[in-house]
This record gives structure tokens, sequence and C-alpha cells, in this order.
């Protein structure tokens, strides 16, 4: 488990208290500039914080460690690619990990296969769109077998259907292979698969919860400059008219029972 415990820094962040545990899913929202990606640093152990402390499995972590076992993924893939090969950017942090030529060339492979990246591995890195190197960052991290994922905007910056593959892809590696995730955005959307929410604003935790009752934050959301996504939009909309709808309904498969319910009843 990864633990903040009243962790602040400067006068961007105060006072987060959040828990992490191994193999859960967080969504942490906000606007720019609510101390979102500086939360991400501090959980990865690229910066300190200047009160507070994190522990990693009830241990505190020193100052100035930063966590192997904990992947980052940033919002523009290309600044984290470090080599023009896609095999030898996936082999690059096995290699600093020590291991035998034989166990690297195992994962790199497999790691590509996962990301669907093995038949264009002979293509330059930079000519994967955008999504396909957002894919291949992914893959990097994922070879070193890391326990834990941030996801810091790291669907901002790509078209619409590579948006959709690094999503899914997000969720596979949290369903599949048991590795945590710590999901930062700005749109609502992305997590709706998240077992618990922190909405931020101004470097404090404003709104803690499922994603289930986020519907019901709609102005604490309009407050900040953000909305719901389409699907809760409905279903708060619904509930203000006074139709019957299960809360738990998030889906656009569930969210259509509910209006073929709402239908039948009227009928």
């Amino acid at each position: 488990m990864i633990t903040l415990e009243n962790v602040s820094l400067s006068n961007i962040l105060k006072n987060i208290n959040i828990s992490i545990p191994e193999g859960g899913y967080i969504g942490i929202a906000g606007p720019n500039g609510s101390g979102k990606s500086c939360l991400a640093r501090i959980i990865k152990g690229i910066q300190d914080p200047s009160e507070g402390r994190v522990y990693i499995n009830r241990e505190v972590r020193p100052k100035g460690k930063v966590s192997s076992d904990i992947g980052l993924v940033l919002s523009s893939p290309e600044n984290q690619l470090v080599s023009s090969s896609i095999e030898e950017d996936v082999a690059f942090g096995l290699e600093n990990m020590n291991l035998p030529s034989q166990e690297i060339a195992k994962r790199t492979e497999e790691a590509l296969k996962w990301g669907d990246l093995w038949e264009s591995r002979d293509i330059p890195a930079h000519h994967l769109s955008a999504g396909q190197q957002q894919m291949l960052v992914i893959a990097g991290i994922m070879a070193m077998q890391p326990r834990y994922l941030i996801i810091d905007e790291g669907a901002s910056m790509i078209d619409p259907q590579g948006r959709v593959v690094v999503l899914d892809a997000v969720k596979r590696i949290n369903r599949e292979n048991g590795v945590g995730i710590i999901h930062i955005s700005h749109d609502l959307s992305e997590f709706i698969v998240a077992r618990t929410i922190f909405i931020m604003d101004r470097g404090s935790i404003v709104w803690e919860g499922e994603p289930t009752k986020l519907h019901h934050q709609e102005p604490l959301l309009s407050g900040l400059g953000m909305e719901l996504p389409p699907l809760l939009k409905l279903k708060s909309m619904m509930i203000n008219s006074g139709y019957d709808v299960d809360d738990k309904a998030m889906t656009a498969e569930e969210m259509a029972d509910e209006i073929i319910k709402v239908i039948n009843r009227s009928a």
C-alpha cells in the first residue's frame, strides 16, 4: 500500500491524505493548477514533500528516493522515449535493472506483443502514431513489472482512437496484471472504472468518493470549471426530473437499461 499522510508542499499542496492499495484503482481529478502533477511526482518520489510522510508498505520512504516499483506515464509520449528503436526503448529500463540478456529479450518481446507493437518493431519509434508511442512507453514500464502505475494526463495529447486504446490498456493492466493505478486527469470520463475518485482544487482534496456518487457533485464540479461525463450528466438530469434511476448505473449499457425501465414504467 502507498499512503500519503498530511503531505504538503510549499504553497502547492496542502495536507493531502490518500491511501492506494496494491491492485487498487484511484482517480485524481481537478482543474489546471490544482496540484495533480505535483502530487504524481511526490508519489513517484521525484519530489519530496515539505511536510508529511509517504509510506510504502507501512515504511516511510526516505527523502530523495525514487520508487522503482512505481511507473509514471506523462502526457507527451515523445518526451519519454529514450531510443529511436522500438525494441531498444523497451529494453533500456530492463538493462538498467541489470537483468540477464535472455530475460531482457523475453520481457521485451512479451511487452511489445502485449502492446500490439511486435509486428512494428522494425519501424523507427518516431514513425509511430502518438497513441502507439504512448503504448510503447507503457510497454516499456510494464516490462519492468511495477506494482503501481501513475497515468498523469497520459491520454490528453492523443487522437480519439489512440486514446481509447491507451485507456483500455490501463484498465487491462489493473484487471489482468493486478497493478495499482493512480490515474490523474482533468477529464472525469477517463476513470469511471476507478474505485475511488479524489477531486482537487488549489492544492487540497475537496471531495472523495465512489464514481457512482459523482453525479451528486455537479455544483462543485461546475464551480471548478469541470463537467460530468455525458452519461453521468444524463443520469443527473433524469434523477433531478424525478425518475427512479439506479445510482450504480455508469456505462452506456447500464444507462440504456435504466431508460428502458423508465419507459416501461410509464407505458
